[in-house]
Order: structure tokens, then sequence, then C-alpha cells
């Protein structure tokens, strides 16, 4: 990180209030940071307009200007800064506001309500620092580059595993990223979003990494994937694309596969304004037997509506979506229950700390994975990962 300060802005109406957290942010803060202070949304406003900041504490029940419509016009001006909302709403609330805040475009939104604890703030602001600092100002990408280097050469793919808990044994494998020539690619919404710049770009990329992905699993031996399956990211765009499944079938029977070995996880939810190829590539995925799962719900743009409508077969949920709801475990059952689910299809994603890990010391038969589980696992380790974990020898 740099040595010049964090530009920080704290917008809060209450005097008394908005000095201690100005004090709790400078005293807790692991960077130099300058902090602004103001008590008015639209002064607020006209100097994020002109300085760049990185972090904006807001308030939302303020005068003159709500803190929704402050957020609202933050992203109107195409502020970059992440987003820090401390407010008496209850959770539920100011969850639909920080989605609303990242639909707006501001992709770094946590909350926190009041009262709150030194723990909680810290807590808070440790991950928002870990957001900014994770934060790359991606160059745009050169898309005909790309599709160049994704088909001039075998791809590299990496994975990260994921384990049934509390046994700790093997049962998928995400794939996350590819090795270019500049360094690993993630293969996630934010790279969807610079694909989607060509309309037909996304499902042409996704295919490209599915015939990969048939390859390297036809070249394994059936008892070391059997139990395992593996997944790859899909979002609305590729969805749009005619006959997407009907390709994706014939790849795998072409590699000997069952369509079973391979889940597709759904990171949009389908509505009125969604082509209706989208809902007939859902079809078509469940009518050759593709697994559909829900990837992060709460991050993303599936909610619990769209659980009631999509034929899943899994469910993703973030452990900081967890902590941010302070969802209790008779919460997650009666959620898997409102989706048609079991908990042996539930996968609590983002394990990163051992604090993430004792969160879900009350939870059974679930699957886990996070950094804190295991690291990336490239495809040219693929079969020796794979026969440590299932100690199956292969002659």
């Amino acid at each position: 990180m740099s040595l010049m300060p964090m530009k920080l802005m704290i917008l809060e109406d209450q005097v008394i209030l908005r000095k201690l957290i100005s004090r709790q942010t400078g005293f807790f803060s692991r960077h130099p940071t300058q902090i602004d202070e103001f008590s008015d949304p639209a002064e607020a406003l006209r100097s994020a307009a002109e300085a760049s900041y990185d972090l904006i504490i807001t308030d939302i029940g303020m005068p003159g200007m709500s803190g929704i419509d402050f957020i609202k016009n933050l992203s109107a001006i195409g502020c970059q800064a992440s987003l820090l909302i401390i407010s008496g709403y209850d959770k539920r609330t100011l969850h639909t506001i920080a989605d609303m805040a990242r639909r707006q475009g501001i992709r770094s939104v946590h909350f926190l309500c009041k009262p709150y604890s030194i723990d909680q703030f810290l807590l808070r602001l440790n991950e928002v620092f870990c957001d900014i600092e994770q934060k790359v100002n991606p160059r745009a990408l050169d898309l005909q580059q790309l599709w160049q280097d994704c088909i001039s050469q075998p791809l590299e793919l990496a994975f990260q595993p994921v384990f049934s808990a509390p046994g700790r044994q093997l049962c998928g494998m995400q794939l996350v990223a590819m090795q270019l020539p500049e360094g690993p690619l993630s293969l996630d919404a934010e790279l969807y979003r610079q694909l989607a710049r060509n309309p037909q770009l996304p499902a042409l990329i996704l295919e490209t990494v599915m015939e990969r992905l048939a390859e390297l699993l036809s070249e394994l031996p059936l008892a070391l994937r059997q139990n395992c399956r593996f997944s790859l990211y899909l979002d609305a765009t590729c969805l749009a694309q005619d006959n997407l499944f009907d390709r994706y079938y014939n790849t795998v029977r072409q590699n000997q596969l069952s369509a079973d070995q391979i889940g597709f996880l759904l990171a949009d939810g389908l509505d009125a304004s969604c082509s209706p190829v989208c809902y007939e590539n859902i079809a078509k995925l469940k009518y050759f037997g593709f697994p559909l799962l829900a990837d992060q719900l709460g991050e993303g743009g599936l909610t619990v509506s769209n659980l009631l409508k999509l034929p899943l077969d899994g469910l993703r949920l973030s452990v900081n979506t967890w902590r941010k709801l302070n969802m209790q475990p008779a919460d997650i059952a009666a959620l898997l229950q409102c989706a048609g689910l079991t908990s042996q299809q539930l996968t609590l994603a983002g394990v990163d700390t051992e604090e993430d890990l004792g969160l879900l010391a009350d939870l059974t038969s679930h699957a886990v994975c996070g950094n804190h589980i295991s690291g990336q696992v490239r495809s040219s380790e693929l079969l020796s990962y794979l026969q440590q974990q299932t100690g199956v020898e292969i002659d």
C-alpha cells in the first residue's frame, strides 16, 4: 500500500456521534488517514464530486437528504469509494440498502447497526480495509487479445476445493481462474461485466473454459472424480445465448462424461427483464442433467424470491452475508426449506479466517470453502491433489 494517507469521509448529522466515529476510525485504522467530517449530505456530496475518497462512512436518517438518496447520488457522480453504512435501522433493512448500493455500482459496501460495540466496529473497519487493499484499478481488458489467449493454447485453470463438514471430505472443486500469459484472470462477476462489452464474448469464453474443463476431467480416472462435483460461474449474459446447454451437453458426451459431474453457479436472478432464452436455457440445463447452484446468495443478484422460482440443486452462502444478517442455524434451515434444499446442499463460502471457521460450529452436514480451508489448485496439479485427498492409488 502507498504511504499516502487514505482519504475518508464521515457523514453524520449528530455532532457527538460524528466525532466519536472519527476518533474511532483514526485510532483503529491500519493506515494513515485524512478524515473529512460533514453533517450536511449536500455539502458532503459536493466534496465527493471534487475529491477522491477511499472510504465514505454515512448515516441513513438525516435531514435534508436521506442517506439512501445520498448513496444514489454518489453512484451518479461515479464515486469509487468503499462505503460503510452506520445506522439505527435493522439489519434486514440495511442489507437491502447495501444491495441497492451494489446495484448502483458501488462495489465495496458494508454496514453496522447502532448501537454497536468497539469489536463490531473494528471488524467492519477491517473488512473495508481488506476491500480497499485488494482493490486493483483493473486495466480495461483487451477483449480481442483475451480471446486469442484463450484459443491459442490449452488453458491452465485454477480451482478452489470444497469440503464436506464436519468430516472434511473433498466433495467439490470450483473453477475460479484461468492462467493467461500476463497472469491469472479470475472467472467471476467482474470479468463477465467487462466481457459484456461484446455480447457474444461471455458465452464464447465460457464455452472455451467448459471444453478445457471437460478435457481435464476426461483425463482423470473415474475413481478420482466420481464423488467430486466441479462447478463454474454462469451469469444472465451467458444464459441469453441460444442453444448454450445443447453445446455443453455435446461437449461432455464427446468426452464420455456425465452431465451431473459439472455444475453451474448462477449469480443472477431471473426477472421480467430477462430474455426468454434465459428461461429456455435453465430448462435445458435441467433437462440435460447439469446441476444448478445459487452462487453467493445475498452478495449478487439472487434473492430469496429467486430461490422459489429456480430449480436449484445447491446454495452457496458467504460467511460475510451470514454475519451481516446475524443468521442463526434455524434461519439457515428455514432458508433451505424455502428453496426445497437440505443442509447437505448448502456450502458456506468465504471461510477465510479462524474466526469464520468458528461461526460454523453449530452447523452440520454442510460444505465449506475459502482461503482458510485450502489454497487454489492448478489444473497441472489436479491429478496429484485428488490422489492425495481421496487416497486412491492410480497405477
